[in-house]
């Protein structure tokens, strides 16, 4: 009797084990399906080239890294990819790696997985044209542009006219294997503070305004940014802004370094000088408001930056601004008098921005490294960045807690073929968009 009634309880707790197994698999599995899956063979940070050998060499046995646990904050997950960040480079290709590899575009594009994004009628109605700014690193920009690419959009890359030879192949090689990346028709030597950033963009501005492509919405990009939103999020939250940029305003004196256009300035033997207290003043009596050197502009808003005599007139007064990129766009969106598509009248420091996140020193957390001031996004900084509202992170480098672009990478990546809802209701609430 007592065997019998092992035996039954031996059964049941056999039994129970299977039900519990069976319902934990089903959770999981629908889990699984609603929430970002985890990619080995999909997942392009590792960019396998059958021509190129892979140089990562880390223990895998040892180092089994999950990225959803990163991005959830798991603690030992986030001590294990530190620790293997410790011991091991990143595995990254070099500028003779691209050249080579761009011999062959259709094998490029299918190797790096640019034409795998699914692509809705939603997007295709909707263009977006991008410029990316670089002057080092074709790895870094390379992978930016293939997180942003879809065959709609436009994309104008200028690379620093003083940048290596090899720099500029690999870029050209990459541009040739697609029918909407492009090399700006004008390359400026950048110099840091200087007008040659500002006139970066407007060169790529210009290029882009000359496609046949109807694209509505135009965004600058460094290439050390990377997307917190797929192309599809991106697309709702543009058409719920209807034409309205989204360009950040500073108007508090202090917080707007005066110095830099009370008085001129100018770039003599490698060094800035200051040269007087300014006397000229703005057209119409505009007011000069701080920025950011990016923002997001409307099609509207960047043809009038080209052709409008007033847009040019403050171009022209910014010419001896130090970081004119930092009051152009800001001054242009948000005084009245000059008439600017898309504008902001009311105060710019009551409104949020956001094209850009980014994390300052003294007010924001940072689980990487600042660098002057501004945080270099670490892996334990994944868990805030992936709820945040803006389009695009700042910064990353790749050659710092390089696991943080890693997964965010495959987080977009696989956030893209989710088909996961997104819901707009914040952004239709901001006070600079035009309501419908």
């Amino acid at each position: 009797m007592k065997r019998r009634g092992l035996v039954k309880q031996l059964l049941l707790f056999c039994l129970v084990g299977f039900v519990v197994t069976s319902v934990y698999n089903s959770i999981v599995s629908q889990v699984n399906e609603l929430n970002v899956k985890e990619v080995t063979a999909k997942s392009t940070t590792k960019r396998i080239l059958n021509f190129i050998p892979s140089t990562r060499t880390f223990p895998k046995n040892k180092f089994k890294i999950n990225c959803r646990k990163i991005i959830e904050k798991d603690k030992d997950e986030i001590d294990r990819a530190t620790a293997l960040m410790r011991v091991s480079p990143p595995s990254r290709l070099q500028n003779g790696d691209y050249i080579n590899a761009t011999q062959d575009c259709v094998h490029f594009r299918k190797s790096f997985r640019y034409d795998n994004y699914p692509v809705t009628n939603e997007e295709k109605e909707f263009p977006i044209a991008f410029s990316i700014i670089t002057y080092q690193d074709v790895d870094q920009t390379e992978r930016l542009l293939r997180a942003i690419y879809r065959p709609q959009n436009l994309y104008c890359i200028h690379a620093d006219a003083s940048s290596p030879d090899s720099l500029h192949r690999a870029l050209a090689g990459i541009a040739d294997c697609f029918g909407n990346v492009f090399i700006v028709s004008k390359k400026e030597d950048i110099i840091y503070n200087h007008m040659s950033r500002l006139k970066a963009d407007l060169n790529c501005m210009s290029d882009i305004l000359s496609m046949p492509q109807k694209w509505k919405y135009f965004i600058n990009l460094p290439h050390q940014q990377f997307p917190l939103k797929t192309n599809l999020e991106m697309v709702k939250i543009l058409k719920t802004y209807n034409g309205a940029n989204d360009i950040e305003g500073i108007i508090t004196h202090g917080r707007m370094m005066p110095s830099r256009f009370e008085f001129s300035h100018k770039y003599v033997n490698d060094s800035w000088k200051r040269i007087g207290k300014r006397t000229s003043k703005l057209p119409l009596n505009a007011t000069i408001v701080k920025g950011s050197a990016y923002g997001v502009f409307s099609r509207e808003f960047v043809q009038y930056t080209i052709t409008d005599k007033r847009a040019k007139d403050v171009l022209k007064f910014m010419e001896d601004v130090k970081s004119p990129d930092e009051y152009y766009w800001a001054t242009l969106n948000h005084n009245e008098v000059l008439k600017a598509p898309g504008r902001y009248s009311g105060n710019p420091e009551k409104k949020p921005w956001l094209a850009v996140y980014a994390s300052w020193g003294g007010r924001d957390r940072c689980h990487g490294k600042y660098v002057r001031g501004v945080c270099v996004f670490g892996v334990g900084d994944l868990n805030e960045l992936v709820s945040k509202k803006e389009l695009f992170a700042n910064k990353f480098y790749p050659d710092f807690q390089y696991l943080a672009l890693d997964c965010l990478e495959e987080y977009i990546y696989n956030k893209t073929f989710s088909h996961l809802p997104f819901e707009t209701f914040y952004y239709k609430q901001l006070p600079f968009i035009r309501k419908q």
